[in-house]
């Protein structure tokens, strides 16, 4: 569960990366001409901020879910070591190693 939760993560901030440079060059605003048909093609006065609030948004969204995966492997490693303490003293117990 945690390595699904870090991809997807991971992907989020490729894919916010991605956006941002997409919006960035690549947005444009197109205005009617004087002849039919034919259209004006402009860069988009506010690509550069709509591209960082992209890339904003994404790296946010993807460092939560990197934490939260972090947090999620932590818990397992702490779970399995509290159950090899608890196999311990089971086995310490049936061998008569501590004696209630």
């Amino acid at each position: 569960m945690a390595k699904f939760i870090k991809v997807v993560g991971f992907a989020i901030l490729a894919a916010g990366i991605i956006s941002f440079l997409f919006l960035g060059f690549g947005m444009k605003t197109y205005e009617a001409g004087l002849t039919e048909g034919y259209t004006y093609e402009e860069l988009h006065p506010l690509r550069w901020v709509y591209a960082f609030a992209s890339l904003l948004s994404s790296f946010f969204f993807g460092s939560v879910l990197l934490g939260i995966s972090r947090l999620v492997e932590r818990k397992d490693e702490e779970t399995a070591y509290i159950k090899d303490i608890h196999t311990d003293i089971r086995l310490m117990k049936a061998r008569n190693g501590i004696v209630d």
